[in-house]
């Protein structure tokens, strides 16, 4: 039986990767300094997240393991590109509302 360890890998770094980057546009409005150093170490960290949880999946496909779960690493990180690219080429296809 083929370890899935690569593939979980790729799941759990793409999904807290996405939640960091996500949280770190949730914070604040108006942040303070503090809030500002917060707010670009998740960001970063978010990015860098996923960025691993890409790797581990394209070890996945290489490693040759079975199963769906080396799928959901990608998936995670594709779902969040199309939630910021959507709005912006709406924008560009049907202008800004006016």
């Amino acid at each position: 039986m083929v370890s899935q360890k690569k593939s979980k890998w790729s799941i759990a770094l793409s999904l807290v990767g996405v939640i960091a980057f996500a949280v770190s546009y949730s914070i604040s409005e108006n942040p303070s300094f503090i809030e500002k150093i917060f707010i670009g170490t998740l960001f970063f960290c978010g990015i860098a997240l996923m960025i691993g949880g890409f790797i581990s999946g394209i070890w996945a496909f290489k490693a040759k393991e079975k199963g769906i779960l080396k799928y959901i690493g990608f998936l995670v990180i594709i779902l969040l590109v199309i939630r910021l690219v959507l709005p912006l080429l709406l924008m560009v296809l049907f202008g800004f509302g006016g």
